[in-house]
């Protein structure tokens, strides 16, 4: 049995949520990451974007360019270094509107890449590679899936299962060439995306095969915070051939509506991916 973490939407950055500084929340991560390690080891960690606000369109607006500080530079320095000892991956987010040679400058990654993983294979995207380096605070421009990229990636691969992961998966602006390899690639097991700061899984319909989006949660802030507490997503790899998912949310306490709140740790929108071998 063998587990994968998958993460996005932490932003560390100024403002302040639920009267939790971003200083604090990062620690939090830091601590409940790998208190979820020590109690079971996991061997990756994908990390799909928001990272930051560094080029945020709205008050206090990005802090890039409006007063010369890189909270993304900021995580690498302050966070990264202090998350799980396992492999990492990180693609850039919306706010992250890095080019490609200043986002490996500043982590070391690419904004996308493909990443191999035993009999499975992780295409994971960058959806919104538009208007990169901008020189105005931008909320992010996004690119369609590159369907060459992953058809290559797969021809690259032919014998594995394929999740495709991006820090957003538009299908209002997608094109139905996309739709189409949904629902005919059937190694295609389902795609995983932050962006929406909520978990959840959405059947997208007979015309993409009935593949599942699968949202990542959030460690910042949400629009439902009371069904998208802090976390994270797992993905378990089990001895019978099952691979299974399901949102992980530690302790937390918050303020909501001006009293502090107590959420107990807890597992939600658990999904069987792959069913047991017979």
């Amino acid at each position: 049995m063998s587990r994968i973490m998958i993460t996005s939407d932490l932003h560390y950055c100024e403002p302040v949520w639920y009267e939790v500084t971003s200083e604090d929340r990062m620690a939090r991560l830091i601590r409940d990451l790998n208190a979820e390690y020590e109690k079971e080891p996991f061997d990756m960690l994908l990390m799909l974007g928001d990272y930051s606000l560094d080029f945020w369109v709205f008050p206090p607006y990005g802090s890039v360019l409006n007063r010369g500080v890189s909270y993304t530079e900021k995580f690498m320095a302050d966070v990264y270094p202090h998350l799980p000892p396992c492999p990492k991956h990180m693609i850039a987010g919306n706010h992250e509107q890095y080019g490609n040679e200043n986002w490996k400058r500043i982590t070391g990654h690419e904004r996308r890449m493909t990443v191999p993983y035993g009999d499975y294979l992780f295409v994971i995207l960058d959806n919104f590679g538009g208007d990169l380096d901008p020189t105005d605070n931008s909320d992010g421009t996004y690119t369609p899936s590159d369907i060459s990229y992953i058809r290559e990636q797969m021809a690259a691969y032919p014998d594995t299962k394929v999740f495709l992961c991006a820090h957003d998966f538009n299908m209002e602006k997608e094109p139905q060439e996309f739709c189409e390899l949904l629902k005919t690639e059937e190694r295609i097991i389902c795609l995983f995306a932050g962006h929406t700061h909520r978990s959840d899984i959405t059947d997208l319909g007979e015309d993409c095969g009935h593949k599942c989006l699968i949202r990542d949660g959030q460690f910042s802030y949400s629009r439902d915070i009371e069904n998208s507490r802090w976390g994270w997503r797992e993905l378990r790899f089990c001895d019978d051939g099952s691979v299974t998912t399901a949102y992980i949310t530690p302790d937390s306490d918050m303020v909501l509506g001006g009293e502090m709140c107590h959420h107990e740790a807890g597992r939600q929108d658990e999904m069987v991916l792959i069913a047991p071998s017979k």
